[in-house]
């Protein structure tokens, strides 16, 4: 007995995968495979993240707060407690805190850059990051490095000097100023596993472009046929 023909195209369509199945597993086989492959290739990372707050010292709010009395920032702006665009804290420390010149004495001090040696930009970056969280006074503190023990020490050299940069900077700063008091909110973390590659992802993306090559390919050999 033959059997009927579809009657829908999905249900061609499916006709024609199930036909080509052998190619098609093997085309997303090999997909996975070479994520998986990169995958393994890629030096994991292990990030090591701190989160510090900038902003003023609370009795200087209060005050002005009390008297109505304007306060003028460092970078003579007017300070708004209200408005995050007029808070210029975290703006001002973030790229500080990620500067070639201090990532490179932290490094120093962990150990982990020999004392004649020095990081340009391109590898200050891809040592550590730093960014001002929107509508806050918060700065996210982010250390990348092959062992967490190194991320954990680069973190904590950092957090000391940005902090020890403040105090310094700030006890120079007279009224009607307002002070930017930089405080340790969340101690830089000890990751139990790495962060990148995403092995997952990585597996992920390998899986579904194999999926579409797959599908084109039996498309396009269909199409050849008829």
């Amino acid at each position: 007995m033959i059997a009927p023909l579809p009657t829908t195209p999905a249900a061609r369509y499916l006709r024609i995968l199930w036909t080509a199945r052998l190619p098609f597993l093997i085309i997303v086989s090999l997909g996975v495979t070479f994520a998986a492959a990169i995958t393994a290739l890629q030096t994991p990372l292990y990030a090591s993240r701190a989160l510090l707050s900038v902003k003023p010292p609370p009795e200087i709010v209060a005050d002005s707060l009390r008297t109505n009395r304007p306060i003028v920032g460092p970078d003579g702006r007017l300070y708004d407690a209200n408005d995050p665009l007029r808070q210029s804290g975290p703006g001002r420390y973030a790229p500080r805190l990620a500067a070639p010149g201090l990532v490179t004495l932290s490094a120093h001090d962990a150990g982990l850059l020999a004392a004649d040696r020095s990081l340009d930009d391109a590898q200050a970056a891809a040592w550590v990051t730093a960014e001002a969280i929107e509508g806050a006074d918060l700065v996210r503190l982010t250390v990348w490095q092959p062992a967490p023990e190194a991320a954990t020490r680069l973190a904590e050299a950092i957090v000391a000097r940005g902090l020890e940069a403040n105090r310094r900077d700030e006890a120079e700063i007279i009224a009607p100023e307002v002070h930017r008091r930089l405080v340790l909110v969340d101690p830089p973390t000890h990751p139990a596993a790495p962060s990148f590659p995403r092995r997952q992802v990585n597996l992920a993306v390998g899986f579904g472009l194999g999926v579409l090559i797959a599908t084109a390919f039996v498309a396009a050999r269909q199409a050849i046929r008829n």
